[in-house]
């Protein structure tokens, strides 16, 4: 196989390591991690600027009235949850030699390298507030991240039910229902193990050994390394699993731009494309969320390292 001499082929911070023709199309990758704030979450219209969220604080409530007798008027009581959406984006930039040598569908597989990296940024926002590339905390925008929420620590295995259980009279008692959970897959591997001490039988038979749980007691699941953070350059919160109720998670888009192609100008500040004789790609998308009550939510967190495991 013939070898490329990439130093020569890529402008920029954006693509290394591209492989030649000659190079199988098959790509195989080590780690995925799929979005599940949208799927979980209420989708809401956002526009750019503030957006205002109102809730309801205070109920009207009906009465009885004895015949003959005055009636009476109940009370309604409106607050509201203020939000701005931040931006999140993800580019590339390759010469043109790098993308004539590259495999066919390569393309297509930056599109979706793209597309993915923005999906992995929304969750690692929503959820911890963190930014993918660096790990650092997001300080502008947004609203609070779901890991702030109460937490329910987590004991051996065996003990994952009644720790879900705990974690749902948090919600219930706050009065709120659970509409959903977002697990890490280590989560998933926690509940295969969990077993009855007195005959060894599984408590969760029907979990297999994939990540692709949909439904867990009834609810809509979802599962994703990013509830524990441990994707691109974050690193493991040891949050396990969230869930509560998703009804009191607002999230939408104000912008969503699809990958792509710039061959003009200067986009990532490393100097003029023509002039480089390079041609960039780029996706970006404009988001927001309020979580509503905190109180609507737990997480489920690794014991602290040194604490004994009830």
């Amino acid at each position: 196989m013939p070898t490329v001499d990439t130093t020569k082929l890529i402008a920029g911070e954006g693509g290394t390591n591209l492989l030649p023709r000659a190079v199988s199309s098959e790509i195989w990758r080590k780690a995925t991690a799929a979005s599940i704030v949208p799927d979980l979450a209420t989708t809401s219209p956002i526009i750019l600027g503030d957006n205002v969220f109102p809730e309801v604080t205070k109920r009207p409530a009906a009465t009885i009235v004895g015949e003959g007798a005055n009636k009476k008027d109940s009370q309604l009581e409106l607050g509201a949850k203020s939000i701005r959406p931040i931006k999140a984006q993800v580019g590339l930039e390759f010469t043109l030699e790098a993308i004539t040598a590259n495999p066919v569908g390569v393309l297509g597989l930056l599109q979706e390298e793209l597309s993915s990296a923005l999906a992995r940024q929304i969750d690692l926002a929503v959820l911890h507030k963190k930014v993918a590339d660096s790990g650092s905390a997001i300080t502008t925008g947004g609203d609070i991240a779901l890991d702030t929420v109460q937490a329910v620590e987590l004991g051996d295995a065996n003990a994952v039910d009644s720790d879900i259980e705990t974690g749902y009279g948090l919600v219930t008692t706050a009065g709120y229902d659970f509409t959903g959970f977002g697990f890490d897959p280590k989560f998933i591997a926690r509940l295969r193990q969990a077993v009855n001490p007195k005959n060894g039988q599984k408590y969760h038979p029907e979990l297999g050994f994939g990540t692709q749980v949909t439904n867990f007691g009834g609810l809509t699941a979802r599962v994703s390394k990013t509830v524990s953070g441990q994707v691109d350059a974050v690193t493991d919160t040891n949050i396990r699993a969230v869930a509560g109720d998703f009804n009191a998670l607002k999230f939408g888009y104000a912008l969503n731009i699809p990958v792509k192609k710039i061959e003009f100008g200067d986009p990532f500040g490393n100097g003029d494309l023509q002039r480089r004789n390079t041609v960039a790609y780029l996706a970006e998308v404009i988001f927001g969320w309020a979580v509503m009550d905190p109180t609507a939510f737990v997480v489920f967190k690794e014991k602290a390292v040194g604490v004994p495991a009830k």
